[in-house]
């Protein structure tokens, strides 16, 4: 999914999901690290393209 935050599109997972909102984890730049965050829908779009970094840390 595509995590709207900061002003920019990026990369992230849904961990957990309501029917209000998501928490998700995110890269919140192009660092190594990760942000997680509690979204509204506005917030966050589908994303096919993976994010090697995201997306190897979330598959099982």
């Amino acid at each position: 999914m595509w995590v709207y935050r900061g002003g920019v599109w990026r990369a992230g997972v849904i961990e957990a999901a309501s029917a209000r909102a998501a928490m998700v984890t995110y890269r919140p730049n192009d660092s190594r690290g990760t942000g997680v965050d509690t979204l509204t829908a506005p917030f966050v779009l589908p994303r096919d393209d993976r994010d090697p970094l995201i997306d190897r840390l979330h598959s099982a």
